[in-house]
């Protein structure tokens, strides 16, 4: 199995060269010829870890895995009977929609993601057609994922639609569109039907982008980049995405809520994207749509991690903080220094690491009296008992530190639980240890199971 890893370690770390070209032209004459299934089946066949597909094949397979009956509106009433049955037969079918689909996966797993990716990465957005394309269907139709502001639209129910009447209407130069003729009505999913496949698609290529960086701490460069520019990120669009994946009752479409979720934690583990301000995304959408209860149903699915148990603390904390009842201000205890002498003195052998470093947010999380003070506070959310919310807020935070290095934890932490402070505040939250009864009791006997043992 070793020797397994380290030949796909290998294979991962080949330089991909481009499809050779003669092999493009087989694909595109099947294009031309509005043959998309054979087109497929050829691209299939040529596909190998050491050729990259073309963006312009990437891109056409989106078109025809995202392409419904629903995407043909009546643009050209005005064109001629012949014409109009001329470019039916160059629709793609539902066949080779659902074989697109397949296809776009065997890529994301056979190709490096960033190769995958190209269609849809920022600076391949101004792609235009090439003169081997000129005369391709798809291939001009397709001009719209790839100008598109980024993977989170074309995933839209209705974004093909929209696409063609924007064009007509643009060709009879129009500036806006009539009654009924657009697809705004088919806009209120921000996941289509057919669009599932392609997140499925598009999940698959982070999470390995996620997993090949050799940055720490890792995370995907390629999600990263449908986030907006450095200097201006925009996380709304992903978010809305994750909340409607969420909402869903198929479980597998669940899923994908949380894998989506747990790309931008760990994204927000990095300086590159901002923590509290994400954390303010992800809870303005769950508590706005969630019940308590349903909220740590989901965040519990998350896979335990530092990130991850920085990010549940930090949202359970906003949680408490903001529907707390301030009678008066409360005096916090002062937080204790850190425990002088745990880490370790860096001596001149030791080389230094400035890029990793500087990767980290500065983000430290509240000390833990904070989590004390927390654990105490009355809250005004009328039929919502905080019990649940503290004993997951204070399960993360002891989680947290516990998978921190030495260096990096609270020292405050590991005296509160050795001084008793912690145990009586369980005590006046939960109730008294082998006494409480109840939903508090429950609590009270797990976290005495937790806390046991931190070291």
């Amino acid at each position: 199995m070793v020797a397994g890893q380290h030949a796909e370690s290998d294979l991962r770390k080949r330089v991909e060269s481009e499809m050779p070209r003669h092999q493009q032209n087989l694909v595109d004459t099947c294009l031309e010829e509005g043959q998309y299934q054979s087109a497929i089946h050829v691209l299939n066949e040529l596909r190998s870890p050491f050729h990259r597909p073309s963006a312009s094949h990437i891109r056409q397979l989106l078109y025809m895995a995202l392409y419904t009956s629903l995407d043909t509106l009546n643009t050209n009433s005005s064109a001629s009977p012949s014409k109009r049955q001329k470019k039916a037969h160059l629709l793609p079918t539902p066949d080779a929609t659902a074989a697109a689909q397949e296809l776009l996966v065997s890529f994301a797993m056979t190709n490096s993601p960033h190769s995958v990716m190209r269609a849809l990465r920022p600076a391949d957005q101004r792609e235009s057609l090439n003169a081997d394309e000129a005369d391709c269907f798809v291939a001009a139709q397709s001009l719209c994922i790839s100008r598109s502001k980024h993977c989170w639209e074309i995933l839209s129910r209705g974004f093909l639609a929209d696409q063609r009447v924007s064009e007509a209407l643009t060709r009879r130069g129009r500036s806006r569109a009539t009654s009924g003729s657009t697809g705004d009505s088919l806009r209120s999913e921000v996941v289509g039907e057919n669009a599932w496949p392609v997140l499925h698609w598009l999940l698959i290529i982070f999470k390995r982008d996620e997993e090949e960086n050799e940055l720490r701490p890792r995370h995907s460069i390629l999600l990263l980049e449908q986030l907006g520019t450095p200097t201006r990120r925009d996380t709304d669009a992903v978010l809305d995405v994750m909340l409607f994946c969420l909402e869903q009752s198929d479980n597998a479409r669940c899923m994908m809520g949380l894998e989506l979720m747990s790309l931008l934690i760990n994204l927000s583990a990095t300086s590159h994207l901002d923590f509290p301000l994400l954390v303010a995304g992800i809870f303005n959408r769950l508590s706005g749509t969630f019940s308590v209860e349903q909220i740590s149903s989901i965040l519990s699915g998350l896979a335990s991690s530092p990130a991850v148990n920085k990010f549940k603390v930090a949202f359970y904390q906003k949680y408490l903080d903001d529907s707390a009842v301030h009678a008066r201000p409360v005096a916090r205890p002062r937080p204790l220094a850190r425990a002088n002498g745990k880490a370790p003195p860096v001596t001149a052998q030791e080389p230094a690491t400035p890029a990793v470093a500087s990767l980290a947010n500065k983000f430290r999380g509240p000390p833990a009296s904070d989590i004390m003070r927390l654990m105490q506070t009355s809250t005004s959310s009328p039929g919502v008992s905080p019990l649940r919310i503290k004993f997951e807020m204070l399960q993360s935070y002891h989680a947290w530190q516990t998978q921190l290095p030495q260096v990096d934890r609270d020292a405050e932490w590991a005296v509160l639980l050795e001084n008793g402070r912690v145990s009586e505040t369980l005590d006046a939250v939960f109730g008294s240890s082998g006494q409480a009864t109840g939903e508090g009791g429950d609590y009270r006997d797990l976290l005495d199971i937790i806390l046991k043992g931190y070291s």
